[in-house]
């Protein structure tokens, strides 16, 4: 056997480094292909554990809400007890004070606060159509108007 010349030995080492180039180019190639598969596995695993983390924190923010909704329906009923206890009070007072009232009133004192008002009325000048005449039950003044038929005492 004859040894190969330089030039022949030049071409045969840059063969060999070509074909050592696409045998590592292809051995990268199966290699990131085989990365992929796993990195997808991966990728998957972090993206379930991060949406069981994300569905934890939703529910203990779901119960925050409902507590402080709770509170509010609370704090709600207790204004509107308040409230109703208030619009008591004030009907007892004012039925207290009709009470009062009603004991010190007298048929007479009615009647004279009636002809003050009448009096008030007539000195005004805005009631032209109305006429009162003194001569009614007890001298309790008739009011009648434009319509003879439609005759009431106070």
């Amino acid at each position: 056997m004859t040894e190969p010349s330089g030039e022949g030995l030049y071409y045969a080492k840059v063969a060999f480094a070509w074909i050592a180039a696409v045998v590592v180019v292809v051995l990268i190639g199966f290699a990131f292909i085989s990365g992929i598969g796993a990195f997808s596995r991966w990728q998957g695993r972090a993206n379930r554990s991060q949406d069981r983390q994300q569905a934890l924190l939703d529910a203990r923010n779901k119960v925050k809400v409902s507590h402080i909704e709770i509170q509010n329906q609370t704090q709600r009923v207790t204004v509107a007890k308040q409230r109703a206890e208030i619009r008591h009070e004030k009907a007892v007072g004012i039925r207290e004070a009709q009470d009062e009232i009603a004991k010190t009133l007298t048929p007479l004192y009615v009647q004279f606060e009636m002809t003050q008002a009448l009096l008030a009325i007539a000195r005004s000048g805005e009631n032209s159509s109305v006429v009162y005449i003194p001569s009614g039950a007890n001298g309790v003044p008739l009011v009648a108007t434009a319509n003879p038929d439609q005759v009431t005492a106070p």
